[in-house]
């Protein structure tokens, strides 16, 4: 297992490191692609992860610890300068200038990811540079500005574009939807509980709706559209398996039951879509032969699964953690499909519905919660060093967390 494990890790922290822009001189220093297709545009939220693929680097003697803490001196620098509106960023930049990518949103969840990376390398290195620049980062953040009451209410919003036609804006510009439902943004109200916002974020998080759901033999609290990554990518830094949340909802122990749904509802749907078994599993957001769309497990709100038969190898490797003889198996199944995996691990997605089709792209936050995941199953430094961080610590003392005691 260490040996396969070990190599998908080291795939993926090459296609970071290959696909980082890495110019000393460059404005852009230290931001990486959206996708591996589209070179001249930066993603603020994988940029989140390369910073924990250094951390990744040093510990496994990819680079020196000098050369690591230089490389982060250098992405803060960037992030620093970077288009920002009251410490939010640009959900897209401009991979050389890091100026905002032409009306590109300004997005509280892709910057949560960028923040999960500083928070994690300035807990794991102790540079004086680094934590002055980290705390700039993260107390330029004014979660206030993002916070409104709905009939008492407190939530968040998404994201905000001061400009019309901009991405997200519909009629007029301004404040772009609400965090009301269960998703990929819990964090935030971590990072919220640790800020000068504190006084909010216990209420914030109780806020959010947490709807229980069932499929066969699988109860959890799921999202609207019960997609497979809004399990998981918070928990790729949140280490949650022996802490509950105050209503005494284990995050850790969702997730599986939600992996463990997903296969199930994937193996009941094998009769309709070729491409799905006990091995091929997930409804994920991803590349598909028609691009980028979103799928729906059950429960849903829609009441039906959404799906073409996509698969994402992402989602299955990201399984390690909480399911790790199903997630295993399944990834040892897809070595064996020709062309799934080169040289930066596994592609993006593949579909067998018509012949076997394999995106001929690598999306780097698909690409970043491989490797972090494939590191939690392995030495998992990235969760310790992030659960370390006062600013964690404290954020889930003041929403309430505790430790897991589970049911005898």
């Amino acid at each position: 297992m260490n040996r396969l494990i070990n190599d998908i890790e080291y795939r993926a922290w090459r296609y970071f490191k290959d696909h980082t822009n890495q110019g000393k001189t460059s404005k852009g220093y230290g931001l990486t692609v959206d996708h591996s297709k589209n070179p001249g545009v930066a993603s603020i939220a994988a940029t989140g992860f390369m910073l924990s693929s250094i951390l990744i680097g040093a510990h496994r003697g990819y680079l020196s610890e000098s050369e690591a803490i230089m490389m982060v001196r250098g992405t803060f620098e960037t992030i620093l300068r970077a288009d920002h509106d009251k410490g939010f960023l640009s959900h897209f930049l401009d991979m050389d200038t890091a100026q905002r990518h032409r009306l590109s949103e300004y997005s509280t969840i892709d910057t949560a990811l960028m923040l999960n990376g500083v928070i994690t390398v300035s807990s794991a290195f102790k540079d004086p540079l680094i934590q002055e620049m980290a705390k700039a980062i993260i107390e330029r953040i004014d979660w206030g500005a993002f916070i409104f009451f709905d009939h008492g209410k407190p939530l968040l919003r998404m994201a905000y574009n001061p400009d019309r036609g901009g991405a997200y804006v519909i009629g007029e510009p301004g404040f772009i939807h609400r965090w009301d439902m269960t998703a990929e943004q819990l964090m935030m109200y971590v990072m919220i509980g640790g800020s000068r916002f504190k006084e909010h974020a216990k209420a914030l998080y109780e806020a959010f709706d947490k709807p229980l759901g069932r499929y066969g033999d699988e109860i959890f609290v799921h999202s609207p559209g019960n997609t497979l990554f809004t399990y998981q990518f918070p928990l790729a830094w949140l280490d949650l398996k022996h802490i509950d949340d105050p209503a005494g909802i284990n995050w850790h122990d969702n997730a599986s039951a939600a992996i463990r749904a997903h296969r199930a509802l994937s193996i009941d749907l094998s009769t309709q879509y070729r491409t799905f078994s006990k091995h091929r599993f997930g409804f994920n957001a991803s590349d598909t032969p028609r691009g980028y769309r979103v799928f729906f497990g059950l429960p849903n709100v829609t009441g039906k699964p959404i799906t073409d038969g996509t698969v994402a190898p992402f989602g299955i490797v990201s399984s390690l953690p909480f399911e790790p003889v199903i997630a295993l198996d399944a990834i040892k199944d897809l070595m064996t499909i020709d062309g799934l995996y080169g040289p930066y691990g596994f592609m993006d997605a593949f579909n067998g519905e018509q012949g076997m089709w394999i995106s001929d792209k690598i999306i780097s936050i698909d690409k970043g919660l491989e490797l972090l995941m494939a590191s939690a199953a392995s030495h998992d430094i990235v969760r310790s060093a992030y659960m370390k961080h006062p600013i964690i610590k404290e954020g889930l003392d003041v929403i309430g967390f505790k430790e897991h005691h589970p049911k005898r």
